[in-house]
């Protein structure tokens, strides 16, 4: 019997465009009296292709622009992870933070380092730092949305040469949903348990021959599993897009997105005696063992941002294979936090713990305003030039950063201890004094800086089925300080990053690659603003080899790696003890990935990867613990994997489900005071399920978080004092309107 080969949506697409040519040409030229032209048998050919409103646009992407060029992921030395939009609206990811579940090797990190909002480790490093809108710096702090999200593409190691600072772990960037030209709207509403409720629309409206307009715009409401913890959030996404698919194609769009949420900083970690009488070097915690409901903050703990990003595009294209992509961005954020943190009273034994025993509520109270205007220009072209094929990008990045940071007056020990409360009574109510929540700030601090990238790269099919890529940047950075010690400091750093790769390609469905980069980043952005202590930036650079492979007549993409990445002269600066939590000096992680996205058959979907991680710390500054030496960096589980999988049982119908699974983290202090104290966060498996009717003009699905009502950790704290509980088990239905 022949094996059945799924469709693939661009070679379908092709084959249909044949097919009408094909028609109209016949109907031009048809004979209008040759009766001896002899008549063929009419042969009706019928299948699906992702058509506007298709209910499976699939979890494999196609053209991917992340890494600056227009290149399939297979032409890329570089490991690349895509969650397509199908992928989080099957799962019902309506965050990046619930996005990014589905890709091996990312851990989530919970207000460190004076840090709110999206705080992801990948590969094991920070990467707070290399947030990416449409291939534009957005490393504010906020926590971001998915309803104005086509795709978010994770491209893995150093990327420097092509993004500026950043750490060994890679990029992370969302792409925008651009207008097309076809009329599309959809509308959904959501309602689950918790008092959950969102609404969506997305809009794509034809406004000329070739102009068109699409706005996305979301509203959230929610509590949540964690009794006390809610979410509010709303946003809308309008871009006007013209010159579609002429010579001089423009843009302008702007995102505006608020969220006013009570945070969550967890339960604490508690095991062995008080960390003011340690009696042992290492002394291993684990998180406190309360239901995974109780919230031990307040109602009235707020973290609220404002958002507001316009972005203007104009693409200038010389011919099929030569354009400018000139991109001019302006961004500001702001935000304020005041929010409890669970903590145990000082020479508390915890081993001994009873329902009785006092839980102290700490205050973070913190705001920030944020400017930055960005101007980005690209060219990428295509030519032969010594008997060799080039594709060649060229491009310049202006950035100017304002940054003003503060506290808030918090509260006094006397007014923490009348609202303290113990391990078997959150009290998530108590009577609070008249200044809690207040904005009166205090402990100024903040930036502006000056930065100026410029950039080359060529990619060289120097002989048959063999590439090489080179690539070079240099990057300068100017940057005004202030704290209350330090009025006036100025850092000035002039950084080179390189990029290289070589590729093999014996057939168009196998790719074999082996790349070298590098990044640095400078204690000169971020929450590191120094408070007067020069250092030379971080260092990084990352070594893989790996191969990619289309199956399944390239409806399924295969991919694997092994990678070694190191990062030297590392710092962690936190804004409430400046210059004073240093992580290491230098580590390393060693790692195996692999990766399957596509469908297996026309009716079998599937997207998964694992992630096996060897990291170790190698050396530290003379300021720090010489114990954590050899240890194994927090939150960097020795292994992490997903599979989400969707299969069409009937016409209409499809079912689905997916696992989420991480080893052990950890999490501790790095201080040279006391012992260092090790926390552990365990290992979970975690499994979701989705059943979806699905038809040209509506959608009804129904999503089941946790199924089994796991209990897990999906967010630590890095110094080892608290953890966060994920979901427990919870029910969404969902409607879609299509027209």
């Amino acid at each position: 019997m022949k094996r059945s080969i799924p469709q693939q949506p661009l070679t379908l697409a092709a084959a249909m465009l044949m097919a009408l040519s094909s028609t109209a040409g016949a109907e031009e030229q048809k004979p209008a009296t040759d009766t001896n032209v002899p008549v063929l048998p009419e042969v009706k050919v019928r299948d699906e292709y992702d058509r506007p409103n298709s209910p499976n646009r699939g979890y494999q992407t196609g053209i991917v622009t992340s890494a600056k060029t227009k290149q399939l992921a297979k032409d890329i030395p570089q490991a690349i992870t895509t969650v397509t939009e199908q992928l989080m609206l099957d799962s019902n990811a309506d965050t990046m933070k619930s996005a990014l579940r589905h890709v091996a090797g990312l851990t989530f990190n919970s207000g460190e380092g004076g840090r709110i909002g999206d705080n992801i480790m990948l590969r094991g490093f920070y990467s707070f730092g290399d947030l990416y809108l449409d291939g534009i710096r957005d490393v504010a702090q906020y926590n971001r949305e998915t309803f104005h999200v086509e795709q978010i593409d994770v491209l893995r190691g150093s990327a420097a040469m092509l993004f500026g600072r950043g750490q060994a772990g890679g990029v992370i960037n969302r792409v925008s949903k651009q207008p097309g030209l076809v009329d599309r709207t959809e509308v959904s509403a959501t309602v689950g348990s918790y008092e959950y409720g969102r609404v969506t629309a997305d809009v794509n409206k034809v406004v000329g021959d070739n102009a068109a307009l699409r706005i996305s715009a979301m509203k959230t409401d929610a509590e949540s599993s964690r009794k006390g913890v809610k979410t509010d959030r709303e946003g809308i996404a309008p871009t006007l897009r013209w010159g579609i698919g002429t010579s001089d194609e423009f843009s302008i769009g702007h995102l505006y997105l608020s969220t006013d949420d009570v945070p969550d900083f967890g339960v604490p970690f508690i095991g062995g005696p008080g960390a003011t009488t340690p009696t042992r070097t290492h002394i291993t915690r684990r998180p406190l063992d309360v239901s995974a409901s109780r919230f031990y903050g307040t109602p009235s703990d707020y973290e609220r941002n404002d958002t507001n990003i316009s972005t203007g595009i104009w693409t200038h294209r010389f011919s099929s294979d030569t354009e400018v992509r000139t991109v001019l961005r302006f961004a500001d954020y702001k935000r304020a936090l005041w929010a409890t943190q669970p903590t145990l009273g000082t020479g508390v034994n915890t081993s001994t713990l009873t329902d009785a025993s006092v839980i102290g509520r700490r205050t973070h109270a913190r705001g920030a305003h944020e400017r930055t205007v960005t101007l980005q220009s690209d060219l990428t072209t295509k030519f032969e030039a010594a008997g060799m094929k080039h594709e060649l990008l060229v491009g310049m990045e202006l950035l100017n950063e304002k940054q003003d940071r503060w506290n808030f007056v918090g509260l006094t020990n006397a007014q923490a201890n009348a609202i303290a409360t113990t391990v078997g009574n959150a009290n998530s109510d108590p009577t609070l004094p008249a200044t809690y929540g207040n904005r009166t700030r205090t402990n100024l601090a903040g930036y502006e800086g000056d930065s100026v990238g410029v950039y080359a790269q060529d990619q060289i099919e120097f002989m048959p089925q063999w590439k090489l890529l080179l690539g070079l940047r240099h990057d300068r950075m100017d940057a005004d300080y202030y704290t209350a010690a330090n009025p006036h400091f100025n850092l000035k750093y002039n950084e080179w990053s390189y990029r290289s790769g070589l590729l093999f390609q014996p057939d168009d469905l196998s790719t074999y690659y082996f790349a070298w980069s590098d990044s640095f980043n400078p204690t000169a952005d971020l929450y590191q603003l120094n408070n007067g202590t020069r250092y030379s930036a971080e260092r990084s650079r990352t070594v893989e080899l790996g191969s990619k492979w289309d199956l399944f007549d390239g409806a399924l993409s295969v991919r694997t790696a092994v990678y070694r990445a190191i990062k030297f002269n590392e710092r962690n600066t936190d804004l409430e003890q400046a210059n004073t939590s240093v992580l290491s000096k230098e580590r390393h992680t060693d790692g195996i990935e692999l990766e399957a996205a596509g469908r297996i058959t026309p009716a079998w979907d599937v997207f998964g990867g694992i992630a096996l991680m060897r990291a170790e710390i190698d050396e530290v500054f003379a300021v720090n613990n010489p114990n954590i030496v050899g240890l194994r960096p927090r939150n960097t589980p020795r292994y992490s994997g997903n599979l989400w999988t969707t299969y069409r049982v009937a016409p209409g119908w499809r079912v689905g489900g997916g696992i989420e699974a991480k080893g052990n983290r950890l999490a501790y202090g790095t201080g040279n005071t006391i012992p260092v104290g090790i926390a552990k966060a365990p290992s979970y498996v975690r499994a979701d399920l989705m059943l979806a009717y699905e038809q040209p003009r509506y959608d009804v699905k129904l999503n089941v978080l946790n199924v089994f009502n796991k209990r897990y950790y999906d967010g630590i704290y890095e110094n080892g004092s608290m953890v966060v509980p994920g979901t427990e088990r919870a029910f969404q239905l969902t409607m879609t309107l299509k027209y």
